[in-house]
């Protein structure tokens, strides 16, 4: 006996050998088994031995074989049986198909639903006002990087996201909202640096180390006085970036400090401050040692940082939560923040982990070479945008997502 007979008999409601033969649908010279079977849908219904030719009351045989005839109706074929016992009598059944009632009810309320909706008119659209800020994340231009489009599509890009951040904030006023201003976050590696960073880097920029500076900083300089046109109010906030670093033989050895990208930030805060009348409502947050920062906006705390600092996990996503977990741990004021944004690692994400929803900025530069090659994989480019407002976070959308 194989396995499969075993379980087989095992799951058999008589054990082998013990079972009572079935008894066919037909027996004892024609008689049919009386009684119903039923397949979920339809069934037939077989009366006992009746004396007489005429045809049953169907609706006392549903009710003797326990069957609603509110519910359920004999429809044809009807079959009629006749079959001799053994005492040389005539005995007669009646044999009928069974299926349920449809209720002309049920049409007729589902005529009327019809209807109304056909009647139905859409209240007339009111827009409803909404407070919040307009977030712009500036991430990875790695200015001076040939990769990709290079220079060249760095700057198009940017300037297309100029643009695009304007029309963003007058499709956000006609969608209801009253946004209370920008927010620029700058997480890092705005400059691409000149070597120490990874192999053959020295020989694969397309400016120097000043040029880099420069042009960042004058890109950025730009866009805040667009935007200042429209905008109430521009908050900018900055964090340092592994390619901001100061470095000697692939390290950074002066300080954290001693950065690029929030170096470029300050140049630009300086600049605008010279003229409070025309840019006194753009505020600038810039650390000093800290390569974290966080700040307020409608309730909510934000927290900014590069994100080369996670370096325990397997995915991007597992090395920033166990990172968010132990600033947490060591009661560090990031720890504190409602959404965090991050940098570094070139593609976009978003996750609600909970308490904290983590939004990961794509690059602006034109890729990387060597990531490509090794990898295989890359990674729209584009500025991520998103609204901050008392209930969290809302409207997200990527601006100047074009390559040349």
């Amino acid at each position: 006996m194989s396995l499969s007979d075993d379980l087989n008999n095992l799951l058999n409601p008589v054990e082998s050998g013990n079972e009572i033969p079935k008894v066919d649908s037909k027996t004892r010279s024609g008689q049919w088994v009386a009684g119903v079977e039923w397949n979920g849908f339809e069934g037939t219904i077989t009366t006992g031995t009746v004396e007489d030719d005429l045809a049953p009351n169907w609706d006392g045989v549903l009710r003797l074989w326990g069957l609603n005839p509110d519910e359920f109706d004999v429809v044809e074929p009807i079959l009629f049986n006749v079959w001799g016992d053994p005492e040389g009598t005539l005995n007669r059944q009646w044999k009928g198909k069974v299926v349920r009632k449809i209720v002309n009810d049920h049409r007729s309320d589902i005529d009327k639903l019809m209807g109304e909706m056909g009647r139905y008119k859409p209240p007339k659209f009111k827009v409803e006002e909404k407070s919040g800020w307009l977030i712009v994340l500036v991430a990875d231009w790695q200015t001076g990087k040939r990769d990709g489009d290079g220079l060249r599509g760095l700057v198009s890009r940017w300037n297309t996201a100029i643009t695009d951040v304007a029309v963003r904030w007058k499709e956000l006023h006609k969608a209801g909202y009253k946004l209370k201003g920008i927010s620029v976050l700058c997480l890092g590696d705005l400059v691409e640096g000149c070597g120490e960073h990874y192999a053959m880097q020295t020989f694969s920029v397309e400016l120097d180390r000043r040029d880099q500076v420069k042009v960042a900083r004058r890109l950025l300089r730009d866009a805040l006085i667009e935007w200042s046109k429209f905008a109430p109010e521009i908050l900018v906030a900055a964090v340092g970036g592994n390619h901001g670093e100061n470095r000697r033989k692939g390290k950074a050895f002066t300080t954290f400090n001693d950065n690029d990208d929030v170096g470029l930030v300050e140049s630009v805060a300086e600049i605008l401050s010279a003229n409070p009348d025309a840019f006194g409502h753009i505020k600038f947050a810039i650390p000093r040692d800290e390569l974290t920062l966080t700040l307020e906006l409608d309730g909510k705390i934000i927290g900014l940082t590069h994100g080369h600092l996670a370096s325990s996990g397997v995915t991007v996503e597992t090395k920033l939560r166990q990172w968010m977990a132990n600033q947490a741990l060591g009661r560090q004021p990031i720890a504190d923040a409602d959404i965090l944004v991050t940098g570094h690692y070139h593609h976009f994400r978003v996750a609600d982990w909970g308490g904290v929803v983590w939004l990961q900025a794509p690059a602006l530069d034109g890729g990387s070479d060597w990531w490509k090659q090794m990898s295989g994989q890359h990674a729209q480019a584009g500025v991520l945008t998103f609204v901050v407002s008392d209930s969290g976070v809302s409207d997200i959308k990527i601006l100047a997502t074009h390559r040349l």
